[in-house]
C-alpha cells in the first residue's frame, strides 16, 4: 500500500504537467506571438496537492512546452522558477499562493525576463517591458485559476471527508478573480480590435500606393517612350536629310535627361543616327550593327511600340538598359527602329519618391522576374528575383503578410519585427511588368505595443490593488469571525465558573456586530437559563434527600414487622419494645399505615348472638 501510494503520489503532479504542457501548447494569442498560456494553472494545483519539489517537476513538464512556442529555454527557467518560490513560500512559510506568486513577478519575475530577453536575446527594450507584464500578468491569472480548480475540486471529490476550504483564501481569491479575469477579457479584445483595425489602415495604404506607383510609372514610360515614337515619325520621312535625322535624335535626348543614349537603326539594325555619336572610348558608335539584341523578334512581329526586357549595354562600360522601342514603318512593314535607352538610376529614384519616409519599399520586375529597379539596395538591377524563405499570413484584398523563418535561437516575437505586408500587381495588363509593394509592420508592432504596455501595465496595477482591497476586507472580514470563535471557545469554561465575562469585540462590518449583538443575547438567556437549571437541581436534591429519609423510615418499620413479634396466646395483646402490652389494632396502627374497621367473624355471631340464628340460614354478620 505505501508503494502504491508514493506511485500515486509521483504520476499525478507528471499527469498535471502534460495536462500543463497540452495547455500551454493551446495558447490564446494577444498579437504577433504575445500569447497567453495556461499551463502553469495546472502547476499550481500540483504545488497545492504535491508540494514543492514535484509541483517543480510539474513545472519543468509543462514549461517544455514554451522552447517549442518560443524557440528558447529561458522561460522554461523562468516558469520553473516561479514555482520553486512559490512553492517554498506556501508550504515552508504558509503563504497565501496568489500573493506568493504576486511577490514573485514584482520582485524577481522582472529581473529575469529582463536579463533573458533583454540582454540574451537581444530583445529591444519596449518589447522586453511589454513580456514583463504580460508573463506577470500571465502568471497571476494561472494562479488564480489553479485556486479555483483547487476548490471546485474539494467540492466535488472530498464533500463529505471534512475537508472544507478556508473562507478568508477563497474570498480574497474570488475578490481578484472577479476584476482580473474579466478586464483581462476587454483587454484582449481591445488589442485584436486594434490589430484589424491596423491591418486595414496597412492594406488601405499598400493599395493606394500600388495604384500611385503603377499610375506614375505608367506616365513616366509613357512620357519617354514618345519622344523615341516622336524620333521614329520624323525618321519614316523620306524627305528628311540624314543631318537633320542626327539633329533631331539630340535634341530628343537633350530633352529627356532620363535618357542615356537615342539611336535610329535601319532594317539590319545598323545605327544611322545615334545621340551621342561616340561611346565612352571615344569610337565612333555609327554603322554599328546591334541585330542580336533579344528584343528585336518581338518588335519585329508585334510593328508597335514596345518596351524591351532589361538587357546588358554594348555601348561603353557593360551595364543594364531599359530600351523603349519604335519601329519604323515604311508600306506597312518593318524597315528598322528608333531606341531610347534610359537611365536605370531614374527609375529608381522615382520609386523612393513614391515610397517616401515612411519605410515602404517598391520593386519593379519585368515579364522574367528580374529587378529593374527597386529601393531596396540588396536587389541588384537585372537580379533574379527570389521569394524569401518565409511564412505566409494571407491577409485579403490581394495582400499577404510576409514573416521570416525563425533563426536557431532567436525569439519567435523578434520575427514579427522584420515581417512585410506584400502586394503584387502587373503595371498594365497587357503589360506584364510587376509592381512589389512591400510595408514594414514593425511601426504597426510599434503602436499596438504601446496599447499593450499600457493595457497589461494597468491590468497589473489594478490586480495589485485589488488584491491589497481583497487582503484586507477578507482579513478583516475573516478575524471577525476568529474573535468570534475564540470567545465563544471559552464560553463552556465561564458557564461552569459562573463567573466572569464573555468579551466579544466590537467589529466594524455591520452584520458581524450584528451576530455578536444576537449572540451576546444568547449568551446571557444561557446564562440565564444555566442559573435556574442549578437553583432547580439543588431543591430537587433537598427533595429526594426528604423523601429518601422517608422511605428508608417505612423500610426500616417494614423490616421491624417482618420480624419475632411477641404475642398473647390467649387475648392477642402484642407486646412492644417498651415491654407494654397493646391492642393487635394498636401495634399495627402504629407501625403501619393501616386502618382498622370492625366486623363480626360467622363463627362468633353464632356464639355470642345464638338466638340470631335460630330460624334461618347460617348467613354472615353485619358490622357491629
Amino acid at each position: 500500500m505505501p508503494d502504491a501510494l508514493s506511485r500515486h503520489q509521483v504520476l499525478a503532479p507528471l499527469l498535471l504537467g502534460v495536462v500543463g504542457f497540452l495547455a500551454n501548447l493551446l495558447r490564446v494569442e494577444i498579437f504577433f506571438n504575445v500569447d497567453f498560456i495556461f499551463g502553469s494553472a495546472f502547476v499550481m494545483f500540483a504545488i497545492l496537492h504535491a508540494g514543492l519539489g514535484l509541483g517543480v517537476v510539474a513545472a519543468l513538464v509543462a514549461g517544455s512546452a514554451t522552447w517549442v512556442l518560443w524557440n528558447h529555454p529561458w522561460a522554461l527557467v523562468i516558469l520553473a522558477a516561479e514555482a520553486f518560490f512559490v512553492g517554498w513560500l506556501t508550504h515552508r512559510r504558509s503563504w497565501d499562493l496568489l500573493l506568493a506568486d504576486i511577490l514573485f513577478w514584482t520582485v524577481l519575475g522582472a529581473p529575469l525576463v529582463w536579463v533573458f530577453y533583454h540582454h540574451l536575446l537581444h530583445t529591444q527594450i519596449q518589447t522586453t517591458a511589454l513580456i514583463i507584464l504580460k508573463q506577470g500578468v500571465n502568471g497571476i491569472i494561472n494562479t488564480m485559476l489553479a485556486y479555483l480548480i483547487h476548490l471546485a475540486w474539494r467540492a466535488l471529490t472530498r464533500p463529505g471527508t471534512g475537508i472544507r476550504p478556508a473562507l478568508r483564501p477563497a474570498f480574497f481569491i474570488t475578490m481578484v478573480a472577479m476584476v482580473a479575469f474579466p478586464a483581462l477579457l476587454f483587454l484582449v479584445a481591445y488589442v485584436r480590435q486594434g490589430i484589424q483595425q491596423e491591418e486595414q489602415l496597412l492594406i488601405r495604404h499598400s493599395a493606394e500606393l500600388d495604384g500611385v506607383a503603377r499610375q506614375a510609372l505608367r506616365a513616366w514610360i509613357e512620357d519617354k517612350h514618345q519622344g523615341v515614337i516622336t524620333l521614329a515619325s520624323l525618321a519614316t520621312r523620306p524627305d528628311l536629310p540624314h543631318a537633320r535625322l542626327q539633329e533631331a535624335t539630340e535634341i530628343i535626348r537633350m530633352a529627356t535627361p532620363a535618357f542615356r543614349r537615342v539611336g535610329v537603326l535601319d532594317a539590319k539594325a545598323d545605327v544611322i543616327a545615334y545621340s551621342p555619336l561616340t561611346d565612352d572610348e571615344g569610337r565612333s558608335v555609327i554603322g554599328r550593327n546591334f541585330a542580336d539584341r533579344p528584343y528585336l523578334p518581338a518588335l519585329r512581329a508585334s510593328l508597335r511600340p514596345q518596351v524591351g526586357d532589361l538587357v546588358m549595354g554594348r555601348i561603353g562600360r557593360p551595364q543594364p538598359m531599359l530600351p523603349l522601342l519604335a519601329p519604323l514603318l515604311r508600306d506597312g512593314r518593318y524597315n528598322g527602329y528608333c531606341i531610347g535607352v534610359t537611365n536605370i538610376d531614374s527609375v529608381r529614384e522615382l520609386l523612393q519618391t513614391l515610397a517616401g519616409p515612411g519605410g515602404a519599399q517598391l520593386t519593379l520586375l519585368d515579364r522574367n522576374q528580374r529587378v529593374i529597379s527597386s529601393t531596396r539596395p540588396e536587389l541588384a538591377v537585372m537580379s533574379e528575383f527570389h521569394l524569401p524563405l518565409a511564412e505566409i499570413r494571407p491577409l485579403g484584398e490581394g495582400a499577404w503578410q510576409s514573416i521570416p523563418v525563425l533563426k536557431p535561437g532567436a525569439s519567435r516575437m523578434q520575427r514579427w519585427r522584420n515581417s512585410v505586408l506584400v502586394r503584387e500587381s502587373m503595371l498594365t495588363p497587357s503589360f506584364t511588368w510587376r509592381v512589389r509593394v512591400e510595408l514594414p509592420l514593425e511601426p504597426m508592432l510599434d503602436s499596438l505595443t504601446r496599447v499593450s504596455l499600457f493595457g497589461l501595465g494597468t491590468l497589473y496595477l489594478l490586480i495589485l490593488a485589488t488584491a491589497a482591497l481583497a487582503q484586507a476586507l477578507s482579513q478583516g472580514f475573516t478575524d471577525s469571525i476568529r474573535r468570534l470563535e475564540a470567545a465563544t471557545r471559552a464560553f463552556p469554561q465561564l458557564l461552569k465558573a459562573d463567573s466572569g465575562q464573555l468579551s466579544l469585540p466590537p467589529s466594524g462590518i455591520e452584520e458581524m456586530h450584528r451576530l455578536n449583538g444576537h449572540f451576546q443575547q444568547m449568551v446571557d438567556a444561557l446564562r440565564s437559563s444555566f442559573r435556574e437549571l442549578n437553583a432547580l437541581k439543588d431543591t430537587l436534591e433537598q427533595r429526594v434527600a426528604s423523601r429518601t429519609r422517608e422511605l428508608q423510615e417505612a423500610v426500616d418499620t417494614i423490616k421491624t414487622l417482618h420480624g419475632i413479634i411477641p404475642i398473647c396466646a390467649s387475648c392477642k395483646k402484642i407486646r412492644d419494645d417498651q415491654g407494654s402490652w397493646n391492642q393487635l389494632e394498636t401495634y399495627i396502627s402504629q407501625h403501619t399505615d393501616a386502618d382498622f374497621t370492625h366486623g363480626i367473624c360467622p363463627d362468633c355471631s353464632k356464639r355470642l348472638y345464638p338466638g340470631l340464628h335460630t330460624n334461618g340460614p347460617e348467613d354472615d354478620a353485619g358490622p357491629a
